[in-house]
C-alpha cells in the first residue's frame, strides 16, 4: 500500500456515516473538516469512551448502555470492522505473525493461524507470535491455569503455551533473551525446529520506553522491523489477532511496518469461542466504543505519517 492509498484507506474510514452518527448518539456534532483535523477532533471527543483509565482490558467494570444505543454501538463497530472473522487476501505469506495480547488470545490466535495453514488458506515461511513480557492479572490467572497444563506467569510464557500447543513444534529449541527488573527493557526469542522446516518463534520484544511503560502494539511491530532480522522490504505478513482490535492493530502496522519499511500487511480478526467454545469472549458495548477510541487514535497517527512521507516524496 503507498502512501496516497495509506490517506484513502484512513478517510474512508474516518469519514464512515456510521462514525458520524455515534458521535451524534453521545452529544457530539460531525464537521466536515479535512480528515487530520476530523481525527484530532474524534480524539478528543473519543476521551469519554476510554473507560481503562490505565488498566487492562479485562480488568475494566462494565457500563450499560440504554438497548437502543446498545444495538448502534454494535451495528457501528461491525461497519468499522471490529466484529466479525475474516480471510486473508493472500494466498501465501512471508511470515505469519500472531500478536499477542491477554492469555484467551495467546491460546486462540496461534491455534487460528495453525488452522489457516493446515487447511490450505494460505502458506508462509514462517510463523512468528509476537508479545511482551506483560504479568498475568484479574481472570487471566484463573483462565490459564485451566487451559495451560504448566503454571505460568506472564504473556510470553502464555503465548510460549499457545504456540506449543497450536503448532506442536518439535523439542528442539533455542532461546536468547535479556533480563531487566526495569519494566519494559527485557526481551526473549524462542525459536523452534519444526517437521516442515519452517520456524515457530515467540517474542517478547522491549518497549521503546523502558522504565516507563511495558511494549505496545506499535513497539513489537518497530523491533520486528528493525532489529529481528526476519523481515525485509518487500516482504508480507498476515498478522493475526482478535476481531475487535483489527483496526487499531492494522493501522499500527502500515505505520510502523508499511510506510517506513515497505512491508506489506494484512489483518485477519478471530473469534475466540469459534476457535474454542472455552475461550468464548462476548464484549459489550463499552468494550467497542473502548476500541473505536484506539482505531481513532491510531488513524490519526497512520495519517500524520502518511501525509509527511507524501510530502517528502512530493517535495
Amino acid at each position: 500500500m503507498t502512501g496516497a492509498e495509506v490517506l484513502d484507506w484512513v478517510s474512508d474510514w474516518a469519514r464512515a456515516p456510521v462514525l458520524a452518527q455515534l458521535v451524534d448518539a453521545f452529544g457530539g456534532h460531525d464537521t466536515d473538516d479535512d480528515v487530520e483535523a476530523r481525527l484530532r477532533r474524534l480524539e478528543r471527543f473519543s476521551e469519554r469512551w476510554d473507560f481503562r483509565g490505565g488498566k487492562e482490558r479485562n480488568l475494566v467494570d462494565p457500563t450499560e448502555f440504554p438497548p437502543a444505543l446498545t444495538e448502534q454501538i454494535l451495528s457501528a463497530a461491525e461497519t468499522l470492522g471490529l466484529r466479525g472473522p475474516n480471510l486473508p487476501a493472500r494466498a501465501h505469506y512471508t511470515e505469519i505473525v500472531v500478536l499477542g495480547g491477554l492469555v484467551r488470545a495467546c491460546l486462540a490466535r496461534p491455534r487460528h493461524a495453525a488452522m489457516l495453514l493446515a487447511d490450505g488458506s494460505v502458506t508462509s515461511d514462517g510463523v512468528i507470535a509476537l508479545g511482551g513480557f506483560r504479568p498475568l492479572r484479574g481472570d487471566e490467572i484463573d483462565l490459564a491455569a485451566r487451559m495451560i497444563p504448566d503454571p505460568v506467569a506472564d504473556e510470553f510464557e502464555a503465548m510460549d503455551a499457545g504456540v506449543r500447543a497450536a503448532f506442536s513444534p518439535g523439542s528442539h529449541v533455542t532461546e536468547k533473551r535479556e533480563e531487566s527488573d526495569e519494566v519494559g527493557r527485557g526481551w526473549a526469542v524462542r525459536e523452534y525446529s519444526s517437521e516442515t522446516g519452517r520456524p515457530v518463534r515467540v517474542v517478547a520484544a522491549p518497549s521503546s520506553s523502558p522504565g516507563v511503560r511495558r511494549a505496545n502494539t506499535a513497539d513489537t511491530y518497530a523491533w520486528l522491523a528493525r532489529e529481528s532480522g526476519w523481515v525485509t522490504p518487500g516482504d508480507s505478513l498476515l498478522l493475526v489477532t482478535t476481531d475487535i482490535y483489527r483496526p487499531f492493530q492494522h493501522a499500527d502496522a502500515l505505520r510502523m511496518l508499511t510506510l517506513p519499511h515497505e512491508i506489506e500487511v494484512d489483518v485477519v480478526g478471530v473469534q475466540p469461542g469459534l476457535v474454542d467454545e472455552r475461550l468464548a469472549q462476548p464484549f459489550r458495548a463499552h468494550n467497542y466504543l473502548q476500541e473505536i477510541r484506539s482505531a481513532i487514535r491510531s488513524m490519526r497517527m497512520l495519517y500524520e505519517a502518511a501525509s509527511t512521507a507524501n510530502d517528502r516524496r512530493v517535495g
